[in-house]
């Protein structure tokens, strides 16, 4: 039930947040070298290529190459020259560690694709050719995104190919699949990658919390039409095998959009996520009005309410974060100011709804914005923001780098993961945090990509704002392997490094089937050896068993009395066939199942 700003604002402030009505406060960074840079520049990424703990910038641009800022970590930022990562241009990129070897790389899209290796001391090679069966030249695409579709451990690829805007030719999308050895085999069996359209930017999210990433992809015809988006439901849950669905749950799949991109967040705190997408043109004179689709259970119901929803313009980025630290999600929307409009900033009112905040810089800078990126790049507990603008005929401004100077006392906290089991940068990991303020529980969830804005990304590190919480309860997180790990009593005000661990406690875990957990065993698929895990609250009877299809049974590996806490079990049998397994953990209540799939 939805309750009046001013009732939920005094309450915000009975619980003790400190709530900022007056709007929120940027300055912009008119310092080299962002101000000397005139450049064409679609999208931009935070990203710590360097792994010296803060924020580089990497800027796509079209024209005379690529940017990259490396952070001298005062405040400054140098343009460094990286080889054929900035000799090539671009359009959209992303960021990931595709060899797990601990740094960054980046595929960048445009009408040459280009896969670039970290060589780990500042410099890139490229590695297209090594790694992927195709040429620059017979990838075109408009941006490009990271994640572990199969769940495998390693961050696989999509390229969105859009009819009529890169190329000489139109094209499919292109999915790739990370073979685990640096290379890659292309997928073309599947939805994603049959048809022809004017495919705008892919996002992964797991829309349904069912633990496989989902696959959304605007489709953006910016040309005066509409049309439904693309979006594929992940089937690895359901089938046992990462195989593709194009999605039909109303009104998410049949709302006609002129789509740029998807961006999942958890506007509410109601611990599910909530899809936001932008629109440009789309035949209306003024453009068209963003779309908000509220999740509801797992029901959506698109929202038609409110100035999020209801201004009109050529909007493409939308990046999400909490700028305030008040413990909700705010948003920028980055407009191209074809119609004259100015970017847009919109806080949340701790609800679920939003005002429109018309403050310098944002209102002043007028220039044809396309995307836009945020991260801490100072380490002061806030958001910055970096605007990258394209050339306009008549119009040459430098990209906008704006300083968040939030100074309401707010708390924080930042998280970097490092996977273990799962893909080193832990894409798909859903981190959930919570807090207690006299009595009341306050619950944030929020999910790690390589996309999440137009033709860029934010910081892979996680950013909560915390309001005046002194101290943080429980952080949980949901890595992709399906390993639970939880921390609690966490002062807040820092940055916390966490890598997947198996050994860590289950802490304030959910507590559905009395709290006996069965992960999903890894790897999944599998060839010649997995390993299943379980966690037991306290010591118990158990039988651990395979199954096959049939209902048969294959293998018992545990029967009898355990102890609590973790456990993982190797599991490996030659003369097991290729096809789809059940591991039964059973108590003397309940049975529980997950899917195993041997290749």
């Amino acid at each position: 039930m939805k309750i009046c700003k001013n009732y939920f604002l005094s309450i915000l402030i009975a619980l003790g947040f400190c709530v900022n009505i007056f709007g929120q406060p940027f300055t912009k960074v008119n310092t080299a070298p962002f101000t000397n840079d005139i450049a064409d520049s679609p999208g931009a990424s935070f990203i710590d290529y360097d792994g010296d703990g803060d924020q580089d910038i990497f800027v796509s641009n079209r024209n005379t190459g690529n940017y990259l800022y490396r952070n001298n970590g005062n405040g400054t930022f140098t343009s460094v020259s990286a080889g054929s990562l900035t000799f090539s241009t671009s359009i959209g990129s992303s960021w990931a560690d595709y060899d797990n070897d601990g740094d960054l790389d980046v595929f960048t899209a445009g009408d040459n694709s280009y896969l670039f290796r970290n060589n780990g001391n500042g410099s890139f090679s490229d590695a297209t050719t090594i790694a992927l069966p195709l040429s620059p030249a017979q990838m075109p695409g408009w941006a490009c995104a990271w994640g572990d579709y199969d769940l495998d451990g390693f961050a696989d690829l999509v390229i969105a190919d859009p009819a009529g805007f890169v190329g000489s030719t139109p094209l499919t999308n292109f999915l790739f699949r990370n073979k685990g050895d640096g290379t890659f085999e292309r997928i073309t069996s599947t939805p994603i990658t049959n048809g022809i359209a004017p495919y705008t930017v892919p996002s992964w999210s797991d829309y349904d919390l069912d633990g496989d990433p989902d696959l959304f992809i605007g489709s953006g015809p910016a040309n005066g039409t509409q049309a439904t988006d693309y979006l594929y439901k992940n089937m690895l849950k359901e089938s046992g095998s990462a195989t593709f669905q194009r999605l039909a749950q109303a009104p998410l799949s049949n709302t006609p959009l002129d789509g740029q991109v998807w961006n999942w967040n958890d506007i509410d705190n109601d611990g599910d996520l909530d899809a936001f997408v932008t629109n440009y043109w789309g035949g209306v004179n003024a453009g068209m009005e963003d779309v908000l689709f509220r999740n509801d259970n797992g029901q959506f119901v698109r929202v038609t309410t409110g100035e999020l929803v209801q201004d009109l313009g050529l909007t493409l980025a939308s990046v999400w974060g909490d700028y305030d630290n008040d413990g909700d999600l705010d948003v920028f929307v980055a407009a191209d100011n074809n119609n004259g409009a100015a970017n847009r900033f919109y806080q949340n009112n701790g609800d679920g709804t939003f005002n429109r905040l018309f403050a310098a810089p944002f209102s002043n800078d007028i220039a044809a914005t396309w995307g836009a990126a945020a991260g801490d790049y100072d380490n002061d507990g806030d958001l910055d923001l970096f605007v990258p603008n394209i050339l306009r005929p008549n119009q040459s401004p430098p990209n906008h780098f704006y300083n968040n100077n939030l100074n309401n006392n707010n708390k924080w906290l930042k998280i970097k993961l490092i996977g273990v089991q799962s893909n080193r940068s832990a894409l798909g990991a859903k981190i959930r945090v919570k807090t207690t303020l006299r009595d009341q529980a306050f619950r944030q969830l929020r999910e790690v990509s390589a996309q999440n804005t137009f033709c860029g990304q934010n910081s892979l590190d996680v950013h909560f704002g915390l309001g005046v919480s002194t101290i943080i309860d429980s952080i949980t997180i949901e890595w992709p392997s399906g390993i639970l790990q939880s921390l609690t009593n966490i002062d807040p005000n820092q940055t916390l490094t966490i890598q997947e661990s198996n050994t860590t406690p289950a802490g304030d875990l959910p507590l559905q089937n009395g709290g006996v957990i069965l992960a999903q065993n890894y790897p999944n698929p599998f060839q010649a050896q997995t390993n299943i895990r379980f966690y037991l609250p306290e010591t118990l009877n158990i039988t651990l068993s395979v199954f096959d299809a049939k209902g048969g049974i294959v293998d018992t590996l545990f029967q009898g009395k355990q102890v609590a806490g973790w456990h993982d079990v190797p599991y490996h049998n030659k003369q097991l066939s290729a096809g789809t397994y059940f591991i039964h953990l059973k108590t003397s209540t309940f049975t529980l199942i997950k899917t195993m799939i041997r290749q």
